[in-house]
């Protein structure tokens, strides 16, 4: 393994900001899992249930996200993020004394609020703290950080549920964020130059135009454009079944104990992937083709495991447990060259609200998927819904391979004079 991938760590404020990422992002994962393990097993709710978990986490990036990324991007993004993590273990506490679903919601959407702020702060972080030429190897450590906590989240979640109940993780997530907290307060003073002049000309300039630019960004800037887009309609796949993903696997014989090791393999693919995309970084000469050729063989396992749980086709625990490794193997080839796509093509000034953009039109696409899966699933079943989400995920990436394709044989007939 080539060490350029943590050259990022040599830097003091990168290296702060990672540590705290990684606190962050352990106590999300311990949140997810155990929200859905509390809904269905504790409570014995249904797929709409589960749905409505998954729609109210996602509701704050749009409806509150965009407006308030104006004000990430004018103020100190570590104060942001320290507040933000202060605000999500009050909210926490929350969760953990929820005695129904309704309660649970509210604190879950106050929750997702103060997350729609850290992230956009983290992003224009990564660019104060690391020079252009790390950002490959900036982006993928983030991503890993993301993927790592995918499998060490559901495990350590499954375990202290075993030893200690069903909330117990909510505990132990506090403890992560209060980690968190501590990395940021240690984190040097980042340069902000630019960020102080935009402070002073924001004051006579209007909200909306500030609010505006990061979508217009997004709009002149077609790698980005097209990135976002590729991201949004696979998000909007994988949130068709991702709720309904614990009652594929009771079908497939995992329990409320192994269900975390098949959530950890989709975790575990993916930190194998990072690390794959951190040696070999020709991927961000053409990003796209990776995500979409990623996206074909995708569709492929999810269809399988979709038959799977039909009872179609019956393989032991372990070979579901490999599908799941792919699976995240092949998401890395996804979400790293987009992450990378997104930092590379945004100014430093705008990356909080461009970000925050790309992130409310993913996540609207990914709100009305849950609900959209969840009136499928009682019409034709949670197995029949995995199919088609893979047959989708399929046609996603040929469409687009197709396009590439096309676009690049016009251009090669213009250039020899064949055509125009």
């Amino acid at each position: 393994m080539k060490p350029g991938i943590f050259k990022p760590l040599k830097t003091r404020s990168y290296r702060s900001l990672f540590g705290a990422q990684v606190f962050s992002d352990l106590g999300n994962w311990l949140d997810f899992l155990t929200l859905q393990i509390i809904v269905v097993y504790h409570w014995g709710l249904d797929a709409s249930a589960i749905a409505s978990v998954i729609i109210v986490i996602g509701l704050p990036w749009v409806l509150i996200g965009p407006f308030a990324s104006v004000f990430v991007d004018r103020l100190p993004k570590k104060t942001i993020m320290i507040l933000s993590l202060l605000f999500k273990i009050i909210f926490v506490v929350g969760l953990y004394y929820s005695p129904n679903l309704y309660v649970l919601l509210l604190f879950v959407f106050l929750k997702g609020t103060v997350s729609s702020l850290f992230d956009p702060a983290r992003q224009s972080a990564i660019r104060l703290t690391v020079p252009e030429k790390l950002l490959p190897e900036a982006v993928t450590l983030s991503q890993l950080s993301v993927n790592t906590m995918k499998i060490i989240g559901p495990a350590l979640g499954g375990g202290m549920i075993a030893l200690f109940g069903i909330k117990s993780p909510l505990v132990f997530e506090i403890i992560g964020f209060t980690i968190a907290i501590i990395f940021l307060l240690m984190m040097p003073k980042i340069d902000e130059e630019w960020g102080r002049t935009s402070q002073n000309n924001s004051k006579k300039r209007e909200f909306w135009k500030e609010l505006l630019e990061g979508l217009n960004h997004i709009k002149q800037t077609k790698l980005l454009y097209l990135s976002i887009i590729i991201s949004s309609i696979a998000l909007f796949i994988i949130f068709l079944y991702d709720g309904l993903l614990i009652f594929v696997g009771q079908k497939l014989g995992f329990n409320e104990t192994s269900y975390g090791l098949l959530v950890s393999s989709v975790g575990l693919g993916s930190v194998v992937g990072a690390l794959l995309l951190g040696q070999w970084t020709n991927w961000k000469n053409k990003p796209i083709h990776f995500m979409s050729s990623s996206s074909v063989i995708s569709g492929l396992l999810i269809i399988s495991i979709g038959v799977g749980s039909l009872g179609i086709m019956i393989f032991p625990k372990f070979i579901w447990i490999i599908g799941a490794f792919c699976l995240g193997l092949l998401a890395s080839g996804e979400s790293i060259p987009y992450g990378y796509v997104l930092q590379s093509e945004t100014p430093k000034e705008m990356m909080g609200r461009v970000s925050s953009a790309a992130m409310a039109i993913q996540t609207f696409s990914m709100l009305i998927a849950p609900a959209i899966g969840a009136l499928i699933a009682k019409a034709i079943g949670v197995s029949l819904v995995m199919i088609f989400a893979g047959v989708i995920t399929i046609c996603l990436g040929l469409m687009v391979l197709l396009f590439i394709l096309k676009k690049h044989a016009t251009t090669s007939l213009k250039a020899k004079g064949l055509e125009g």
